[in-house]
């Protein structure tokens, strides 16, 4: 059975706590079923994009989102089919979340060969790899070497045992654990990250721990890039890196849940503006990202809008319109100097 080392600190436990907080005010908000979907919207293609971006893909966010709609975008075709494939394997995540069974190798399986599809040869996948595994840097200097590859069903069966039988560390925590272990253990000859990160999130998922399934810690991820590769890798064999101790991946871990438990929270605050009617109002991701934006910054200008949505000066002039017609945001002075910012008190719980 696996047995992960770590150690749970007064830090990783305050961590928890605030997390905790958190979803109970998330559980406990009350947005229109159209807001979440908005929610869940820009997550999945927070995620996709994030995660692919950890990867090297090169297609930006908007244009993740263009592939999100079916449009046909001018970019590298193998970055495309990435996203692509991440997006179904999003889908699948949704659907396989609701057997609420616990997560078995065919699904570990499944969830590369979606990734992998028209990107690796057909025998590579869906399938373990079939031989050694080197991480190597620009410089081709060894960085890390997975376990055989006749050891992989065992190892992996071991750790999904280990998922389904430990019942006393916090969902986040097991989820962190399953990461690490996961990504050490490199089953696939390609996909290994994408896999580890999409298989994470059902973990949490499957634990309740959802948040309306719009949470995503890859953000955090590729913010932190250097950080997070620098968490996981503990050793340079998989020998030394099962027998390492986690606790300063748990950290990091756990630290970028809460930031991104905290980022949704706000989010949600946005779509529960209060004002002068009880029905909340139907925003569009569009009016959530501005926003968004002016709610971090203080304000918003036009340019502002124009770089933000990578519109034309009118639509931008057309989209600030709107949000100061429904009394989201105050025009202030005229001119070349004028800037907008939020009219509506924001309530977070």
């Amino acid at each position: 059975m696996y047995q992960p080392k770590f150690t749970i600190t007064s830090s990783i436990n305050s961590k928890i706590a605030e997390i905790e907080k958190i979803r109970t005010l998330v559980d406990q908000n009350k947005i229109l079923p159209q807001q979440e979907l908005v929610l869940r919207q820009r997550a999945a293609i927070e995620a996709v994009y994030s995660s692919t971006s950890i990867e090297n893909n090169s297609l930006d966010k908007k244009q993740v989102e263009a592939v999100a709609r079916g449009k046909q975008i001018r970019a590298n075709e193998q970055d495309v089919i990435e996203v692509q494939n991440y997006f179904q394997a999003w889908k699948w995540l949704g659907l396989r979340s609701k057997q609420k069974s616990a997560i078995t190798t065919k699904d570990v399986l499944k969830v590369q060969g979606i990734m992998m599809k028209s990107l690796l040869n057909r025998n590579k996948v869906g399938k373990y790899r079939p031989g050694p595994i080197y991480v190597v840097d620009g410089a081709g200097r060894l960085l890390y070497q997975g376990p055989k590859s006749g050891q992989l069903p065992l190892l992996l069966q071991e750790l999904l045992d280990w998922l389904e039988v430990e019942q006393q560390l916090h969902p986040v925590l097991k989820a962190g654990i399953f990461h690490y272990e996961f990504v050490s253990i490199h089953p696939f000859s390609d996909g290994n990250g994408r896999t580890t990160r999409i298989l994470t999130l059902l973990t949490l998922w499957l634990h309740q721990y959802d948040f309306k399934q719009a949470l995503v810690p890859d953000s955090y991820y590729w913010q932190h890039r250097n950080h997070y590769y620098n968490a996981l890798n503990n050793a340079k064999s998989y020998q030394k890196q099962r027998s390492a101790d986690l606790t300063s991946w748990l950290e990091f871990f756990t630290a970028g849940f809460l930031f991104e438990a905290e980022e949704l929270l706000r989010q949600i605050s946005l779509v529960e503006i209060s004002g002068d009617v009880d029905v909340p109002l139907r925003l569009t991701s569009d009016q959530l990202e501005l926003l968004d934006f002016c709610q971090q910054l203080g304000k918003i200008s036009l340019q502002d809008v124009v770089d933000i949505l990578h519109v034309a000066r009118r639509t931008a002039q057309r989209r600030l319109a709107e949000l100061v017609k429904i009394k989201l945001l105050v025009k202030k002075s005229a001119g070349p100097a004028t800037f907008y910012v939020i009219k509506r008190a924001v309530k977070l719980a």
